[in-house]
């Protein structure tokens, strides 16, 4: 958390004195002098709009996102594709808004020096920002969770450990004198992070000499390992999954306060949508009758919440419809309309219907096929776990840029998009509503996403 605290603090300030430089040699090339009090003056208030609107779309782009591996893999080309979204904001807001900014080449000037400064913090001087003298880690786990921490860790400089040293829980649990052995390899090399499930059969039983020895000697300190690795990824790793869990993290509501919000929130912004989509619809049905001459609407069956059957209104955009076998197969075909549709998102509109009746709400886990959560339930333990609160029109694992599942039976991505749904499970505010509810419009701008 200290480190993403951190981080974003570095990125948003970085990115101001960028826009603040930019401005400043805007004016110095532009009048070929060191620009006066008044010329900046009567520059800043349109330019600090710009600034801020620019802010907010480096949000809903993911620029502030944590700098994962993943993140920083694709920085580059986030940057290019948000800039060229900024250009265009700044030509709306500059060229037909009268800001009164004159003449239109400072706003040229601008756009090309803070492009060029944005793309030289983010990715050059922003690394010489990263943690120095990293401490070193032991990891005491096991499985493909513990290799994936690892390899986050030990390749992304954001943080100030590393994992020196990997032990899984069946070594550690044969090993004689394992706490003796231990200590003394943390003396040896220095080690000041002892990452591990206190949870575990073996853990539980030297754990309180573990924890004694840190308290007593301050040479090291220990860390949950379950409590890292939903930090890090911003998921729940499923391993941790046990009754305990749920008894300690769920609960039937987060307060009444935060369900009855929620709900309002539901209902007015259900009202709004519903007037623009007044418009839209007559378009949509008329599109639809002229292809095929077929069907409208399609009222296709969900396992809502507490594992009760919703139905849920959709444009058709397929031949046929997506329940029971086919769910499975895969057989369906879209129409023309029916692939412009689902591409634009336009097809799921109906469903504000469904947000009104209270079937669904804005955010919250996607409802999956029954066809399809009854094959999951079978495969994935603790799988109903998701339909613990109302499913919504988006969700925490659609925003989070993981390969979902597209059609049919797949059990591994189902299982990640699991771990995303019960994190939104625990962690559920309206503030993260919110994060959500802004990340799905870019979503649905850039015509990605799931």
């Amino acid at each position: 958390m200290r480190e993403r605290t951190r981080e974003l603090f570095l990125l948003i300030t970085g990115d101001a004195l960028c826009f603040g430089a930019a401005l400043w040699l805007t004016l110095t090339i532009r009048y070929t002098a060191l620009p006066t009090e008044a010329l900046l003056s009567a520059h800043f208030g349109p330019f600090a709009i710009l600034t801020g609107v620019w802010i907010f779309v480096f949000y809903v782009a993911g620029l502030y996102d944590k700098h994962t591996v993943l993140l920083k893999n694709a920085l580059a080309s986030r940057i290019v594709n948000t800039q060229v979204a900024n250009i265009i904001i700044a030509a709306i807001l500059f060229l037909i808004i009268p800001f009164g900014i004159a003449p239109k080449t400072n706003l040229v000037i601008f756009l090309v020096i803070s492009i060029l400064l944005i793309t030289f913090w983010r990715l050059v001087v922003f690394n010489y920002f990263a943690p120095k003298g990293a401490q070193k880690a032991i990891l005491i786990a096991d499985g493909p969770e513990a290799v994936e921490l690892v390899d986050e860790i030990n390749n992304n400089d954001r943080y100030n450990y590393s994992i020196v040293r990997v032990i899984d829980e069946t070594t550690a649990q044969k090993t004689e004198r394992f706490i003796e052995k231990l200590t003394g390899f943390i003396q040896h090399e220095g080690v000041g992070i002892v990452i591990a499930n206190p949870r575990s059969e073996h853990m539980e039983r030297v754990l309180p000499q573990l924890v004694e020895l840190s308290f007593a000697r301050f040479e090291f300190t220990f860390l949950d390992f379950y409590r890292i690795y939903e930090d890090v990824f911003d998921r729940v790793p499923l391993s941790a999954l046990h009754y305990d869990w749920f008894v300690t993290h769920v609960s039937q509501s987060k307060s009444i306060l935060y369900d009855v919000t929620k709900r309002a929130l539901d209902i007015v912004g259900a009202l709004i949508l519903l007037i623009p989509c007044a418009i839209i619809f007559p378009f949509v049905i008329l599109a639809i009758r002229f292809e095929d001459g077929g069907v409208i609407f399609y009222r296709t069956e969900r396992i809502g919440q507490y594992n009760r059957p919703v139905h849920i209104f959709k444009f058709r955009t397929k031949t046929g419809t997506d329940s029971g076998a086919a769910a499975l197969s895969s057989t369906l075909h879209d129409t023309r309309i029916g692939m412009f549709l689902r591409k634009t998102r336009i097809d799921e509109l109906p469903q504000l219907l469904n947000v009104l009746r209270g079937d669904l709400s804005f955010v919250g886990p996607r409802p999956e096929m029954p066809a399809l959560a009854e094959v999951y339930a079978r495969e994935i333990p603790y799988y109903s776990a998701r339909h613990f609160i109302k499913p919504g029109l988006s969700g925490w694992a659609q925003i989070s840029n993981f390969d979902a599942p597209r059609g049919g039976v797949d059990v591994p991505k189902t299982k990640t998009k699991l771990s995303y749904d019960l994190f939104y499970l625990r962690h559920r505010s309206i503030m993260l509503d919110i994060q959500i509810a802004i990340k799905t419009l870019a979503t649905l701008v850039m015509r990605t996403g799931t």
